[in-house]
């Protein structure tokens, strides 16, 4: 079948294939505006080993630390992986003083998202449509890791310490232009492809 006769087809089916554009192209549009407003907080964490000994109380070459920045990037991994812990997770809500999710452990672990970053970093994000709660989450999660880190390494003075930068929340904005856009897209292909079905099965 030539290319002129599919639009010869649809063009038979017209109204068909103008009122599915229609509906997709509504529907987009409407689910993009009437969707809950969400946002989206984040910071970033740094792992830092202090050294038991400085370089003026060595007669040696402490190579600037380094086998301590090495450790402090393996511990760094062990931190970003606490924040896909159900159990960590829970912990920071009861920190922060918020209840716990109903939903299933692998959920909860999916509440944080960290990356580990090199030699030491860990950039965290939490979204939500509350931002005083994301605030709040964020912090205790901080105080949750600090306190297990101290747990940890009681036993040590030079453990390691983790820094916290001042959280940042941003408001999601999803684009109205262009899921409305994808609608009208969805809904040309959509259209046509019913047009050519309700063709197809009246020829039977």
């Amino acid at each position: 079948m030539e290319l002129k006769e599919y639009f010869k087809i649809i063009g038979k089916h017209l109204w068909v294939f103008v009122t599915i554009i229609l509906l997709t192209t509504v529907f987009a549009f409407g689910f993009t505006k009437a969707k809950p407003t969400t946002y989206t907080s984040s910071t970033t964490f740094t792992v830092n080993k202090a050294s038991a000994l400085k370089q003026s109380q060595a007669n040696y070459y402490l190579y600037d630390n380094y086998y301590n920045v090495q450790s402090s990037g393996l511990y760094a991994q062990v931190v970003a992986s606490w924040f896909s812990s159900p159990a960590v997770v829970t912990d920071i809500y009861q920190k922060a003083g918020i209840a716990v999710p109903n939903v299933s452990q692998n959920t909860l672990g999916k509440t944080f998202k960290a990356t580990y970053d090199q030699p030491s970093v860990i950039n965290v994000s939490i979204s939500g449509s509350d931002q005083t709660e994301l605030q709040k989450l964020m912090n205790a999660a901080y105080d949750v890791l600090q306190a297990k880190t101290d747990e940890l390494g009681q036993n040590d003075v030079s453990f390691y310490e983790l820094a916290k930068f001042e959280p940042v929340v941003t408001k999601d904005n999803p684009s109205l232009i262009l899921n409305t856009v994808i609608g009208l897209i969805a809904g040309i292909i959509l259209g046509a492809l019913i047009a050519l079905a309700v063709e197809y099965f009246k020829e039977d």
